[in-house]
């Protein structure tokens, strides 16, 4: 004899087998999946036989269906979350510049410090307008031409229209430099030190200007921050040491 869980089974198998004819011919009156409750659970109604209990986890195809899973553990996954949203511009040089100041600072040698001061320079020096790169480029073709005074008025423009971008004070320092301008250039230097308090070559190029004026004292400060920043500078190493004992002596 049967248990009551096998009978329903053999149905549904022998309904699978019938001929396509019969099935076709049965067309009007399909078979449904019925539910009637939690406690009484799922039922296969067919026309002419009633309903027959479904078995906990059993697959049946409903009308339209390809299938219908009853089993609640095997339904289908809840649609992805969206992708986040891409990062603001702004927000992703800076988290770039973040990562390139912790390998500069954790640089094991001289060699690799140099490769990461060229890129964080390089970055630096994108000046995000091409009205600016344009102003920048002529300054740095008419001094390599000799022609000094037309440099630092294109390089006045470029501080005029962009005063937050310290690559413009640094181009011009440099310029101010070699015409012998040093009050100019140390106030361009500390202009771009102030706006990016990082900026271990401006603050290098100011400690020598210092130095050269007779500012040891001021000197030897530039140097330390420059050296905090880019721990593996060689010669300024050897720079701040000799300044060191001339402004502050040896130490006991």
């Amino acid at each position: 004899m049967r248990t009551p869980l096998l009978l329903p089974l053999t149905i549904l198998v022998f309904l699978g087998a019938l001929p396509a004819g019969f099935v076709l011919a049965q067309a009007s009156e399909t078979p449904s999946v019925e539910s009637f409750g939690e406690e009484e659970g799922e039922f296969l109604f067919i026309p002419g036989i009633g309903r027959i209990p479904l078995p906990p986890g059993t697959r049946a195809l409903g009308p339209g269906q390809g299938g219908r899973d009853l089993d609640p553990e095997r339904r289908a996954p809840a649609a992805a979350a969206p992708p986040p949203p891409p990062k603001d511009p702004a927000q992703q040089r800076a988290e770039e510049m973040a990562r390139l100041y912790l390998r500069l600072e954790q640089a094991e040698d001289e060699r690799e410090a140099k490769g990461v001061s060229a890129a964080i320079v390089s970055r630096w020096a994108r000046s995000e307008s091409d009205t600016i790169d344009l102003l920048v480029a002529r300054a740095l073709a008419a001094e390599a031409a000799g022609a000094p005074p037309l440099a630092l008025k294109l390089l006045d423009y470029v501080v005029a229209l962009s005063p937050q971008w310290t690559e413009g004070y640094v181009q011009r320092a440099k310029v101010r430099a070699e015409q012998g301008d040093d009050s100019g250039a140390i106030a361009d230097l500390e202009t771009a030190a102030m706006l990016e308090p990082k900026r271990f070559d401006a603050l290098a190029a100011l400690g020598a200007l210092k130095e050269k004026i007779g500012d040891k004292r001021g000197a030897l400060a530039a140097y330390r921050k420059s050296l905090a920043i880019s721990p593996q500078q060689e010669s300024l190493q050897k720079i701040e040491e000799r300044l060191h004992i001339d402004v502050e002596g040896r130490d006991i």
